[in-house]
C-alpha cells in the first residue's frame, strides 16, 4: 500500500511538472514568434532606410552641393602638384 502511495504521488508530482514545464515552453514559443516578427519588421525598415541613403546621396547631388552650397572649386592646372614613389 505505501508504495502504491508513493508511485502515485511521483506520477503526480512528474505530471505537474510535466505541465509547468508544457506551459514554460509554450511562453518561450510565443516570445520567440514575437520576437521572429519583430526581427523581419526591422529587417524591413534596414531595407527601406537603406534604399532611402543610398538614393539621396548620388555622386551628381554631392558635387552640386559642393559646388552650390559650399563653393567647392575645380583645381587649376598649376595647382595640381604630382607626387612620385
Amino acid at each position: 500500500m505505501l508504495f502504491r502511495a508513493v508511485c502515485l504521488s511521483a506520477a503526480a508530482v512528474m505530471l505537474v511538472l510535466s505541465l509547468l514545464c508544457s506551459i514554460r515552453l509554450a511562453a518561450v514559443n510565443d516570445r520567440a514568434a514575437k520576437l521572429e516578427k519583430e526581427n523581419t519588421a526591422l529587417t524591413e525598415e534596414i531595407a527601406v532606410l537603406s534604399a532611402r541613403v543610398e538614393s539621396s546621396l548620388s555622386l551628381e547631388e554631392l558635387e552640386r552641393i559642393a559646388y552650390e552650397e559650399l563653393g567647392l572649386q575645380k583645381c587649376a592646372p598649376g595647382q595640381i602638384i604630382t607626387i612620385e614613389k
